[in-house]
């Protein structure tokens, strides 16, 4: 009697039972949370990514960031949350047809979403490497050239972005070839064929289309309406320059270019115009009116009686810094400063300071822009140099650029009662040159710090070196300058002057580095402009005397009488530079402390 033990199985007996997802459950999970309805149907590589990159986009939502990263990160999101649940749906049908391995090689809605996502990477993952490239390349540069406001800038942006749905559209067509191509000509049906889904089709499709549209209808709701009721201005955060002069600091931000002035009418624009003269490298005696009308405008905000908490911070910040640069203003001019807006404007960052963790829509406006800008205005303006390093002690504490250098400089002069401390200063200084162009000039000031500290005071720690620390700085000024567009970004032409001196203490004169600095000052860079003459050879000492003493600002005449006075130490000319020392000794200690402190290499 035979037990079968060696009958042939019949075919098909042995072969593996045919897989079975069902997509109404698939599109369910990636609807709830993007990335599930994959790994449902085991797709456990592009559920792990979509989920990745989707949660990321969550992280930056939340985080505390510039609201054009913001906007991309929900982009990324709305588009990672579409594409997960139509995968998902359309995987699981595929399982069940049995061609979801072909698919995978090319699968069409992974092509979409590179597209949409990149402008140009779908293409790279169909193998479509040329048209990737030319694509990916065209879409940057023109993003980069076009204007970022204005009518023509508005058209472009949305002429770009019916360019990036066609290349979607492309990559969709080339993928589904494809697939076509490798399933090759219509499967017979099976026995066993996987039933169709019970969840119709045009539920996930029509879901998809409504969900863009209505984010695209909100967006617009929000443009139309936000100016009318929020009354928010749409502001960049910039660096937020100190008062003073002694540093620049401010988020990473991305800045409007336009420095044409504005009609000031409401909230924003005032904030807006303000944020203009900011920008400038100097303030100059023409803006003082608008900057009142800003002030007027900001106040009567402040004013209203449904002004909400954050528009209450931005406006105290704002007339804070419209106050203080207006007083800068009088201070270069030479005029007295107008001491009860000195004191208004630190009460309004004091309202900053002391409301703790301050959240608003201008990443600029923080309790630490708001503690740098404090000190400046306590000691420049009020004259209370205690008070000011008190300031700049609590945001140095919390790491903020500008106050690093502040208290880094004080390590060196003592100034406000600080502990000298040369090692400390150059330890500072690094901390703040580490940080590259993230606080625009701050990096590049605290590199040639370090270098003044490595030659005048003679303190070098293992591998420093003036000259080193001096092209350390032009690195940081080149990319500073490329961002803003600007010769004279950081008063670079006076740190060149320094680099030509560091360079002449070795026994190289480079008098293109003079030439290259005196093409970046305007008509109104007298002082400076006068001692690259004097090194140049072009006027004599009285001549410099001359045009250093009709600059107004103190500082500026600091800084002539100082490289002067080194330029001449260097030639043996030391009668000159005593004179030139006594000049600053005359300034005082005020304005000349560093200088005071550095002068002192030369025993005179």
């Amino acid at each position: 009697m035979s037990l079968g033990l060696n009958d042939n199985p019949p075919v098909g007996a042995l072969a593996p039972e045919p897989r079975h997802k069902s997509a109404g459950l698939a599109f369910g999970l990636s609807l709830l949370v993007p990335g599930l309805g994959q790994f449902y149907c085991g797709k456990t590589g592009r559920g792990g990514m979509t989920l990745s990159f989707w949660l990321l986009g969550l992280v930056l939502c939340f985080a505390h960031l510039p609201t054009a990263i913001v906007g991309q990160a929900l982009v990324v999101m709305l588009v990672l949350w579409v594409f997960s649940f139509l995968d998902a749906y359309f995987t699981a049908i595929e399982i069940n047809q049995g061609q979801d391995d072909v698919v995978d090689v090319q699968n069409p809605r992974v092509a979409v979403t590179l597209n949409l996502l990149t402008a140009g990477f779908g293409y790279f993952y169909l193998g479509e490497r040329t048209k990737g490239i030319t694509i990916f390349v065209a879409m940057q540069v023109a993003r980069w050239v076009i204007p970022s406001s204005g009518f023509w800038g508005v058209s472009i942006s949305l002429a770009l972005l019916v360019v990036q749905l066609l290349v979607a559209e492309d990559a969709y067509r080339i993928a589904r070839r494809q697939v076509k191509e490798a399933l090759g000509a219509e499967p017979l049906p099976t026995q066993n064929a996987a039933p169709a889904s019970r969840l119709p089709v045009q539920v996930p499709v029509v879901l998809a289309c409504l969900i863009p549209l209505s984010f695209i209808v909100l967006v617009v709701i929000g443009l139309v309406l936000g100016p009318k009721f929020g009354k928010r201005p749409a502001v960049a955060s910039g660096s937020s320059r100190s008062v003073s002069g002694r540093a620049q600091n401010g988020a990473d931000a991305r800045r409007v270019r336009n420095d044409t002035p504005v009609p000031v009418v409401d909230f924003a624009t005032a904030v807006q115009d303000v944020q203009r003269v900011q920008r400038k490298s100097e303030g100059r005696k023409d803006e003082v009116g608008n900057l009142k009308l800003d002030v007027r405008m900001l106040s009567a905000t402040l004013g209203g009686k449904k002004v909400d908490a954050s528009d209450a911070m931005v406006a105290h910040y704002y007339r804070a810094l419209a106050l203080a640069m207006i007083n800068t203003v009088h201070e270069h001019e030479g005029e007295p400063m107008e001491l009860p807006g000195a004191r208004t404007a630190r009460a309004d960052l004091d309202k900053i300071i002391n409301a703790g963790r301050v959240l608003t829509y201008v990443p600029e406006v923080s309790q630490s822009n708001a503690e740098f800008l404090a000190g400046s205005i306590t000691r420049n303006q009020l004259h209370d140099e205690p008070a000011a390093y008190s300031y700049w002690e609590k945001c140095a504490s919390n790491a903020h650029a500008g106050c690093l250098n502040v208290i880094a400089s004080a390590r060196i002069t003592g100034d406000g009662g600080q502990k000298v401390d040369v090692n400390e200063a150059l330890a500072l200084h690094t901390s703040v040159y580490d940080t590259g162009v993230k606080y625009q000039c701050a990096g590049a000031f605290s590199a040639i710090s370090i270098a003044a500290i490595n030659y005048f005071v003679g303190v070098r720690r293992p591998g420093d070196d003036e000259l080193e620390w001096t092209k350390k700085a032009d690195g940081l000024l080149d990319k500073v300058e490329a961002n803003a567009n600007k010769r004279n970004v950081c008063q670079r032409a006076g740190i060149e002057v320094r680099e030509f001196l560091f360079q002449l203490s070795r026994g190289h004169r480079d008098d293109n580095i003079l030439q290259d600095a005196l093409s970046r000052l305007d008509d109104e860079s007298v002082a400076t402009k006068a001692v690259i003459q004097f090194i140049s050879g072009a006027i004599d000492e009285n001549g410099l005397n001359a045009a250093v003493s009709s600059s107004k600002f103190e500082g500026y005449r600091c800084s002539a009488y100082f490289d002067a006075m080194w330029y001449s130490e260097l030639r043996g000319e030391d009668a000159m530079a005593r004179r030139f020392d006594q000049h600053l000794v005359d300034i005082g200690k005020f304005h000349c402390g560093q200088s005071l402190v550095f002068a002192k290499k030369f025993k005179f």
